[in-house]
């Protein structure tokens, strides 16, 4: 069989679908989303801490995390539903990462430029709001080796509407949100072929069998992006690595009081409050937790028991407060790691009519509804609400390298 769209997006998670309820939204272009999965949230989108912050690097970054925090914040007037699933939880993000009082202020006020809330706080200032934590300043050696004194640190930075949502009940919402637009959203739908002529797209194959001509072709797989970009014929310049990496949940006692999301550059690990509150999550913010992975399809996924037994040790030393017993458990999922500069690839590239939306880096929640208002305004030339200013062409399948100082999900 071989029908006609407009546009066809790959890959039905968080950007994907974001992608295409932007076009539709602003445009009647007939949009198309097929995903090889058999729902939502099957991919890296169903395991996203789905934190949402505002400390970048770079201003361009911090923008579209700041304007993607809004969305998140008004979700039901972005998406159109009366009822979404999904809703931000504010806890606030903390950063303990062991900087000087100089360099946190200077964070500060950099993020305020921005319009971004971010205050500069003392441990007591913490222990009044949050106290269940720990006031340490110092490394922490996870293996025990090492003698640890505790030392408070200085100051911290706290982004006070900063927060995290649920990442599955985002994506399903916006599914819902693009099949009212009249966006075709088509699980268990692989991309087989992707069909060129004279130098442009002209289309996907699906299932082996089935055609969809299209003059505009987006590849959206997450992990599975290198597939779709070699059925293409495209050797992008990016190293673009399906990478695992794990969380761990535990029991969150009522008695401990609140709890923000937190980095804590000390143990090397980030968590938050998950399950309304009833457990905390907790990841690891260093790369040597992360793991290549060559085929996305044969992923583990379970935590690891020594990444599990070794990273709890981080959680009770910044709660101490914490009994050593529960039940402790963990999964994994994939992100794709652009090795160059830790920055997504974003954009139309060297065949006509086709453009990528990969290599986030574990920033894909975050952007994920203005990396959509970004590709749909170039592809419309349409405004509409909650839109970005941020160009498009930061993220350019053509640019340099993005400079950053540590290539980290932090970065």
């Amino acid at each position: 069989m071989t029908e006609r769209a407009d546009l066809v997006v790959v890959g039905a998670g968080i950007v994907g679908i974001s992608i295409a309820y932007q076009v539709a939204r602003r445009s009647d272009r007939t949009v198309v989303v097929v995903e090889r999965g058999g729902g939502v949230g099957e991919g890296l989108t169903g395991a996203s801490s789905a934190i949402l912050r505002c400390r970048y690097t770079h201003p361009e970054v911090v923008a579209l995390a700041r304007d993607g925090l809004r969305a998140y914040r008004h979700w039901d007037e972005f998406c159109g539903l009366a009822e979404p699933a999904a809703t931000m939880v504010e806890t606030g993000v903390l950063w303990l990462m062991g900087q000087d009082r100089a360099s946190v202020e200077a964070d500060a006020a950099r993020l305020r430029e921005l319009d971004v809330d971010a205050d500069v706080v003392a441990p007591t200032d913490v222990a009044r709001r949050f106290p269940a934590l720990s006031d340490c300043g110092e490394p922490f050696d996870l293996t025990g080796d090492e003698p640890h004194v505790c030392r408070p640190y200085d100051v911290a930075l706290f982004e006070p509407r900063g927060g995290y949502a649920d990442g599955p009940a985002a994506a399903t919402d916006l599914v819902e949100a693009a099949r009212r637009r009249g966006v075709d959203v088509r699980f268990r739908s692989e991309v087989t072929g992707v069909r060129v002529q004279g130098g442009r797209i002209v289309g996907v194959e699906v299932g082996g069998f089935d055609r969809i001509d299209a003059p505009v072709v987006i590849n959206a797989a997450g992990p599975w992006c290198n597939r779709i970009n070699r059925l293409a014929g495209l050797d992008l310049p990016w190293t673009l690595d399906p990478t695992r990496v794990q969380v761990i949940f535990r029991d969150w006692p009522a008695e401990l009081g609140p709890l923000p999301v937190t980095a804590d550059a000390s143990g090397g690990v980030y968590f938050r409050p998950d399950a309304r509150g009833a457990r905390v999550l907790m990841g690891s913010i260093l790369p040597d937790d992360e793991e290549e992975v060559v085929d996305p399809d044969r992923l583990r996924r379970v935590a690891d028991a020594s990444f599990r037994d070794v990273k709890i040790h981080a959680l009770h030393h910044r709660i101490p407060g914490l009994a050593h017993r529960g039940a402790v458990v963990g999964i994994a999922g994939l992100y794709t790691i652009n090795r160059q500069d830790v920055h997504p690839v974003v954009g139309p590239t060297d065949l006509d009519g086709f453009w990528v939306a990969n290599g986030f880096s574990g920033h894909g929640f975050k952007l994920a509804p203005m990396i959509g208002s970004m590709v749909a305004q170039a592809l419309t030339g349409e405004r509409a609400s909650f839109d970005t200013d941020v160009p498009i062409e930061f993220f350019a399948v053509d640019r340099d390298p993005i400079v950053v100082g540590d290539k980290t999900v932090l970065a």
